[in-house]
C-alpha cells in the first residue's frame, strides 16, 4: 500500500512543480490553477494512507508545499493578468471614441522619434 501512496506523493510533487512554472505564462495559468488543485488533493490522500498504514513520509509534504506555493503564484498571476486585461480593454474603448485621439497620436509618435 505505501507503493501506491509514494506514487500519489510523487505525482503531487511533479504537479506542484508545473504548477509553479505554469504560473509564470499568461495564457495557461488557469493549467496552473487546476494542477495546483489537484496536487493538493494527491498529496493530501498520500498523506492520509501513510497515516493509515502508521508511515510517514516527507514525499507527500513536499508535494503539498510545492502544490500550495504553485496555486499562491497561479493565483496572483490569474488576477494580474484579469486587471491587465479590464484596463486595457477601457484604455481601447476610450481611444476608440476619443475624436481626438488620431492626431495625438500621430504627434506623440512623431515626438518620440525626434
Amino acid at each position: 500500500m505505501s507503493g501506491n501512496q509514494k506514487t500519489l506523493g510523487i505525482v503531487s510533487i511533479v504537479l506542484g512543480a508545473c504548477a509553479i512554472v505554469f504560473a509564470w505564462f499568461t495564457w495557461i495559468n488557469i493549467a496552473a490553477l487546476i494542477a495546483a488543485i489537484v496536487g493538493i488533493v494527491l498529496a493530501v490522500m498520500s498523506k492520509k494512507g501513510f497515516a493509515t498504514v502508521g508511515e510517514q513520509s516527507s514525499i507527500p509534504t513536499a508535494g503539498l508545499v510545492l502544490s500550495i506555493i504553485g496555486l499562491v503564484f497561479a493565483i496572483i498571476g490569474f488576477f494580474t493578468c484579469t486587471v491587465c486585461v479590464c484596463i486595457a480593454s477601457q484604455a481601447i474603448e476610450k481611444a476608440a471614441n476619443d475624436p481626438n485621439f488620431a492626431s495625438e497620436l500621430s504627434s506623440a509618435i512623431a515626438s518620440a522619434l525626434q
